[in-house]
């Protein structure tokens, strides 16, 4: 077992650069770390990245489950998967990751006593999950954990699909077994993300019972809400842009993609540019939403290096631009397309997206406090404004950073 104190948990929140990350357990809302951070990485990897055809590849195809199987023989990611997998968060301005931990093939990247059916049975060897978690723990990253309640390659749970009936006693037993593997053998878990209750209300499911013992076990893990009932935190998937309703102040987690799969697909090549992901990036946070941003790995571990080049690019302008993104809330509504908004302290950012160098673009904006200085986030650059006839303010400047993609001026009151 992995041993983390409470203070190397702060600290590590500190080094992330989470505000209040030091009173996280004394924090009257358990959400304040999530809410900041803004940007994760979702990890999918599973034996099905051998056949490099997506996640779901063993239920579209119809493989066979002996079949399947088969593939445990020969799945052997690299030793180095764990560190280079965190290493390229912290490179790309990810502050948590999220990994599957058993997706719906029921293969587990952790080495669970309850099934034989996990990566220490693999000539891997070793259990991965234990490998990133101290890895996430060296290098001050928080970890959650992905973990699908449905199973195609457990007895009782394909009994249910076959029958329309109901989750047998043993296995809800068998879930909370192996959640409750998850919460005491890797140390302290950021994170629970549930995910495939859509077959069963989540009565079968005992969901109710899961969320009791993640309660007892790790009081400070999140929770999702996708075990049929109320978490502590939303995760709209493909979905990007939509502000919270008046009133809804839950958090909320969007999960998208980098090209159209989750899990490793050699065929898929729509891969979305750099550009655009820096651009999902601002609109979720414009949007009050974290962005879990997935890769899947190849069969080897590593990470293909379409993906690798676009989180890089998009870590090059969190370098410059971070701080229009961390710890932000959505600010003014504006009429504008291809922009977003956020604000933090006495600051308002408006991000304009392919804005090109050289070119002049006025803007119009719902501020009404005169502010104390307008500039570009990038360089400094001072931008001059006036006053409109709305009584917002006018500004009018020529661009002048280097970033194309979406670039920041800054309203500071």
């Amino acid at each position: 077992m992995i041993e983390i104190t409470r203070r190397a948990w702060a600290a590590g929140m500190l080094a992330a650069g989470v505000a209040r990350a030091v009173r996280l357990d004394a924090q009257p809302d358990r959400t304040q770390w999530f809410r900041e951070v803004r940007f994760g990485m979702f990890i999918h990897f599973g034996l099905y990245a051998l056949l490099e055809r997506g996640e779901w590849v063993m239920h579209r195809e119809g493989i066979p489950l002996a079949e399947y199987e088969k593939l445990a023989i020969r799945f052997n990611p690299s030793r180095n998967s764990a560190r280079d997998w965190v290493a390229l968060a912290r490179a790309a301005g990810q502050r948590y990751i999220t990994i599957t931990t058993k997706h719906h093939d029921g293969f587990c990247l952790f080495g669970s006593k309850l099934t034989d059916y996990n990566i220490t049975r693999t000539p891997y060897g070793r259990d991965l999950i234990q490998d990133l978690a101290e890895e996430c723990e060296r290098q001050k990253m928080p970890l959650s954990f992905y973990y699908s309640l449905m199973d195609w390659h457990h007895s009782d749970y394909r009994a249910t699909t076959a029958s329309r009936s109901p989750v047998s006693k043993e296995f809800r037993e068998f879930l909370l077994g192996q959640v409750r593997e998850l919460l005491t053998n890797y140390g302290r878990v950021a994170g629970i993300w549930f995910d495939g209750d859509w077959d069963h209300p989540p009565e079968q499911w005992g969901s109710a019972d899961l969320l009791s013992l993640i309660q007892r076990l790790q009081p400070q893990a999140l929770v999702n809400n996708r075990a049929g009932i109320k978490g502590d935190f939303t995760t709209p998937e493909q979905e990007l842009g939509a502000r919270p309703k008046k009133g809804d102040d839950t958090p909320r987690e969007v999960c998208m993609t980098i090209n159209d799969n989750w899990g490793y697909s050699k065929p898929d090549q729509r891969y979305k540019s750099s550009t655009e992901l820096i651009q999902m990036l601002a609109q979720a946070a414009g949007s009050g939403s974290n962005l879990l941003l997935n890769v899947g790995p190849m069969g080897n571990g590593a990470v293909q290096p379409e993906f690798v080049e676009r989180l890089r690019d998009m870590g090059a302008w969190l370098t410059k631009n971070g701080e229009s993104i961390y710890g932000t809330q959505p600010a003014f509504k504006n009429y504008y397309h291809d922009t977003a908004s956020t604000q933090r302290g006495n600051r308002t950012y408006f991000h304009i997206f392919n804005w090109k160098p050289g070119a002049t673009l006025r803007i119009d904006l719902d501020v009404r406090n005169t502010p104390k200085r307008v500039f570009f986030l990038e360089n400094g650059e001072t931008l001059p404004y006036k006053r409109n006839a709305g009584g917002g303010l006018s500004i009018e400047s020529t661009h002048n950073t280097s970033s194309a993609a979406v670039t920041v001026i800054v309203v500071e009151s």
